[in-house]
């Protein structure tokens, strides 16, 4: 048996080291392709974020610098329109998520928001001019946090720095984007202001303090000439953020002089706009986290990395935001359904092939320890029909050759003839039986009959053979009125055997005594045969009803036998509704036999 499990541990082994080999390559290669998914949906998140950036601040480049102020002229039909801007409007409108409000920084540092009215119209009445003063603060707070201030320069002074500055921004910054995506650069651009805009828009300045009587604009020093026609040069938006705010801002200049327009945001607030509202993207369920702040820090996180696999993009945003990195984590360990089917295919696999391996190595050991036992059977009905084969002979010839004067000599030989022939007849008898079950022909023959007619039949038969085994048989019956459906011949055949049994291998007990007894209780009847002898090994319960099986090692055994008698037993019991039932008495064992209850 060592050498049948060597065997087939190789072939198991030969078959499943390549298999297992093959499933962890797939495996890889569906992992693979499922982080090249998820990398490529990373991607397009980002391109999608970026375009959505562009495309809103597409709206602010294309806003015109009066609108940053309280009032402004309108081309109309036939002339200008003076009207309030929109940006004046309260509460704000804007498509921004987290809008704190739109700001102007003019040369001399002064900050004003569209939404309420400064320089010589600072006395003009609005409604609720205290949240509008809020809105100011909070802007003013804002822009003090991220440190944006106008110093005043003159356009000679920072032209070429402010051009090569943002040359070099989008130039940089935005290669990696243009790859990914057609991104388009924002270019400086260039505004005609009437008269009309112009005058409206220094009213609220600090170059203008008063008008005089004579309708002409005058400031602190000298009276401004307004142009009839002004240009005004008006540089691409720009943003600085910190962890709470972003502002939007960009340079305008009007007669050299800068300014600086924009607007500010709630970081958090703005991001989950974009990325919930704008892309309708949820990321827990998507199986990944983002990730929004510096190199060194983050800011916002949308998802949770409780349970990250790993970063699947940290990467720049495009100008403005080219200092805002997003970071794209996996933390969905099973939404990868490719590599997880492999190790559910994996598991069945294996799973199949060592129970496959395992029933066929199970198989072929019965069958090998079956071919073994019918060996072993062959040799034990050889040895059986030999001992009486022999014993015969040697009476016969003695007797044949007169060499047996006494006639009581002869007697007792011509008895051992017939004992022996008995034994004969029996032993091919319940060869033949098993035969007969092995292949169905056992003729099953049901009648109506009172189990104590049986056991008394019985008695009267084998007694005699007990008895000359040097045996003594106590028989105990409980009152039994009952007719039952049995087969007479198959419990007398199952008795005999088990009482065999005990004969053969109780002959060296102290006690010689087989006890056969009758018992009925209210839902069971059934035949009980008790030996004194040496009972059966423990482990070896559960086997004696195999066939050919005999307990003990075949080469060192003592007791006679061919091990088919209780596998017979076991034939018969299942093919007429009976039930056998064994086990050790201490001392002796103890047989059952359970008949079935149906009463005719």
């Amino acid at each position: 048996m060592n050498r049948l499990k060597l065997l087939f541990t190789f072939l198991f082994l030969v078959i499943a080291i390549p298999v297992a080999i093959l499933l962890v390559n797939s495996y890889k290669h569906f992992q693979t392709e499922s982080q090249y998914a998820y990398k490529e949906q990373a991607y397009f998140i980002l391109q999608m974020l970026n375009q959505r950036i562009y495309d809103d601040l597409a709206v602010e480049e294309q806003r015109s610098y009066s609108e940053y102020r309280f009032i402004r002229a309108v081309p109309i039909i036939g002339g200008e329109e003076v009207t309030i801007s929109k940006l004046a409007e309260l509460p704000i409108r804007s498509h921004y998520g987290g809008m704190i409000g739109y700001f102007q920084l003019d040369p001399d540092g002064g900050m004003h928001t569209p939404v309420l009215p400064d320089g010589i119209l600072e006395k003009i009445p609005v409604e609720d001019r205290s949240k509008r003063e809020i809105i100011r603060d909070s802007i003013l707070n804002v822009l003090s946090q991220l440190g944006i201030h106008n110093e005043g320069l003159s356009r000679n002074q920072v032209q070429a720095s402010t051009q090569d500055s943002l040359d070099k921004l989008y130039g940089k910054n935005l290669k990696l984007a243009v790859k990914l995506n057609d991104t388009k650069k924002f270019q400086r651009r260039y505004e005609q202001s009437s008269q009309t805009e112009s005058f409206l828009f220094d009213v609220e300045s600090a170059r203008i303090r008063r008008i005089s009587e004579n309708g002409k604009m005058e400031d602190s020093e000298d009276s401004i000439q307004i142009p009839n026609l002004l240009e005004v040069e008006i540089d691409p938006f720009q943003a600085k953020f910190n962890n709470n705010y972003i502002v939007y801002y960009r340079n305008v200049w009007r007669n050299n002089e800068q300014f600086i327009q924009g607007y500010a945001v709630r970081l958090r607030t703005y991001l989950e706009n974009l990325v919930l509202n704008e892309l309708q993207f949820n990321p827990a369920e998507q199986g990944i986290t983002l990730e929004f702040g510096t190199k060194d820090k983050a800011y916002v996180t949308f998802g949770s990395l409780a349970n990250s696999k790993g970063e699947l993009l940290n990467i720049a945003l495009q100008f403005p935001l080219n200092d805002m990195v997003l970071s794209v984590h996996l933390t969905d360990e099973n939404s990868s359904s490719s590599y997880m089917f492999v190790v559910l295919i994996a598991i069945i696999m294996f799973v199949a092939l060592a129970g496959g391996f395992f029933a066929v190595y199970r198989s072929t050991k019965s069958q090998i320890l079956l071919a073994n036992k019918r060996q072993d059977f062959v040799s034990a009905v050889s040895h059986e029909l030999k001992t009486p084969l022999t014993a015969i002979r040697m009476y016969a010839e003695l007797l044949q050759n007169s060499w047996v004067a006494n006639e009581t000599k002869r007697q007792k030989y011509y008895a051992l003839i017939v004992n022996e022939t008995e034994r004969l007849s029996r032993l091919i008898q319940n060869v033949l039986n098993l035969s007969k079950l092995e292949r169905g022909n056992w003729n099953v023959q049901f009648s109506k009959v009172n189990p104590k007619t049986i056991l008394d039949t019985f008695v009267a038969t084998y007694t005699q053979n007990i008895e000359k085994h040097g045996f003594d048989l106590t028989v105990t019956s409980d009152i039994c009125n009952m007719q039952l459906t049995l087969d007479k011949d198959a419990v007398m055949q199952i008795l005999t055997n088990v009482v065999d049994n005990s004969l053969k291998f109780a002959r060296d007990s102290a006690y010689k005594m087989i006890a056969l007894e009758l018992r009925v209780s209210e839902n069971d009847v059934y035949f009980v045969v008790r030996d004194y002898g040496p009972g059966i090994p423990q482990k070896e319960l559960s086997h004696v009803f195999e066939e050919f099986y005999r307990v003990g090692n075949e080469m060192t055994r003592t007791t006679a036998g061919t091990g088919i008698g209780l596998s017979m037993v076991k034939k018969l019991c299942d093919m007429t509704n009976m039930k056998i039932e064994i086990e050790n008495a201490g001392p002796g064992l103890r047989t059952k036999l359970h008949l079935p209850l149906l009463n005719i």
